[in-house]
């Protein structure tokens, strides 16, 4: 009976886990995009709190279809850290809104994008799916 238990448990843990991992973007019900033209140079390093003060009249683009929703969340979750101090020159932000209404903000450079407290390369993909 024991045995039964224990198997049991973990037939239940392994089908929570599968289904998490299924359900990676199901919370997140919109993505939008604010940017400026991506080659646009300044003088300076735009920061990402300084950005809606240099680029007041950004464009933007938004998706709320579950298929964009995915390939924009699995474009920032295959993203290569950057360690070597390298911080994004922002020239764009995503807002990423989840069912809670909580919002997560990526400032996006041309070669180096900050995301939840780190700093990663810029996927190309990513470039290109904000220009279309």
């Amino acid at each position: 009976m024991k045995k039964l238990n224990i198997l049991l448990l973990l037939i239940i843990a392994t089908f929570a886990a599968c289904k998490n991992k299924s359900g990676l973007n199901d919370d997140v019900q919109s993505i939008k995009f604010k940017f400026t033209e991506l080659g646009r140079e300044t003088q300076f390093r735009i920061t990402c709190d300084k950005f809606d003060y240099y680029f007041p009249e950004g464009k933007e683009k938004n998706f709320d279809k579950k298929p964009a929703i995915d390939s924009v969340m699995q474009l920032l979750t295959g993203m290569k850290t950057v360690s070597d101090g390298t911080e994004p020159d922002v020239r764009g932000k995503i807002y990423i809104t989840h069912v809670t209404k909580a919002v997560d903000t990526v400032c996006v450079g041309v070669k180096a994008l900050s995301y939840k407290g780190s700093t990663y390369e810029t996927p190309q993909e990513l470039l290109v799916l904000i220009q279309k």
